[in-house]
């Protein structure tokens, strides 16, 4: 039995639609905690992603979808039980950014983190120190140290956003994750920095990739997780070619796609072909076949594409 940790808030969705994707069904009520899938060898547990390295690391489960920046920031105040974890596989939704940001009308003159080092030598000069709120502890704890920044870092249990809103703001800076940087904006907060890039990972425990048992269904799942992910955005051409003589016209043309196309004879003569891509190059592919004598052209999704 392979328990395996999905996430609740903004990767929920995302989560799902992959397992979907590989072929699992899923069904969950809003407010529970183990959702149902059509696999007897694997048990869900729905929490919040910042707790999966934790319980992860503990052995309590075997496998995790969470956020890379969620897993750094574990490794840097854990690194014994950091080593209990194994990141199997980049899943690539869900991408953010880690970030500085100051109130503009509290801050004006603060637009780089050089400024702000400058602001917190001011701060302590005056017998006070800058106060950081973050989610990000350890990651804020080490980026601040190297940008020469002497703060009291604080952990809000709500919007991070919130403590730096004037008329009196709880902190000087926020570090925190953003999307499109909106909220921030409208807010009346200026980045000041990027801290690093971050989106969806899988994880797992090391002792869980030690059994054979667990291994092998672990191996499974990654490889239709893989699958799924390779097979987004793809599509299935098939087409025929009756004449002899279009058929190098129309590889030539295929050619500048994909390396291989599979070419079958056709019963009473001519050719079927079949080539897989990006969804975004038919627009430029279709007209181009058709010129060269390709008929019958029938486009169909790529639910997943494996080996």
């Amino acid at each position: 039995m392979i328990k395996f940790y999905i996430p609740d808030g903004h990767l929920q969705e995302k989560t799902l639609a992959l397992f979907r994707r590989a072929g699992f069904e899923i069904s969950m009520s809003e407010r529970g905690y183990n959702p149902d899938i059509d696999d007897p060898e694997i048990v869900l547990k729905r929490i919040r992603p910042q707790d999966f390295p934790f319980v992860i690391s503990l052995g309590k489960g075997d496998l995790a979808v969470t956020g890379s920046d969620i897993l750094e920031d574990f490794r840097l105040g854990n690194p014994k039980s950091g080593g209990e974890i194994k990141k199997v596989m980049d899943l690539g939704f869900g991408a953010t950014r880690l970030v500085t940001a100051v109130s503009e009308e509290m801050l004006p003159d603060i637009k780089s983190i050089k400024d702000f080092a400058r602001y917190s030598v001011k701060l302590k000069g005056k017998g006070k120190k800058a106060v950081v709120a973050t989610e990000y502890y350890n990651i804020a704890k080490k980026y601040l140290k190297d940008n020469g920044v002497d703060a009291i870092i604080d952990k809000p249990a709500g919007k991070t956003e919130a403590w730096i809103i004037p008329p009196t703001p709880e902190a000087d800076l926020i570090i925190e994750t953003v999307e499109t940087g909106k909220t921030i904006r409208e807010n009346r907060c200026r980045i000041i920095d990027e801290v690093m890039c971050a989106s969806s990972v899988l994880i797992a425990n090391k002792k869980s990739l030690q059994d054979e048992r667990k291994k092998k269904k672990i191996n499974e799942i990654v490889d239709l997780f893989k699958g799924a992910l390779e097979g987004k955005g793809k599509v299935n051409v098939f087409m025929n070619v009756m004449k002899e003589a279009n058929l190098k016209p129309v590889l030539d043309i295929l050619n500048e796609y994909v390396k291989k196309p599979t070419i079958n004879d056709l019963r009473d003569g001519g050719y079927d072909v079949f080539i897989v891509i990006d969804e975004k190059e038919l627009k430029y592919l279709l007209p181009k076949l058709r010129g060269k004598g390709a008929s019958s052209i029938a486009i169909s999704d790529t639910r997943m594409l494996i080996g």
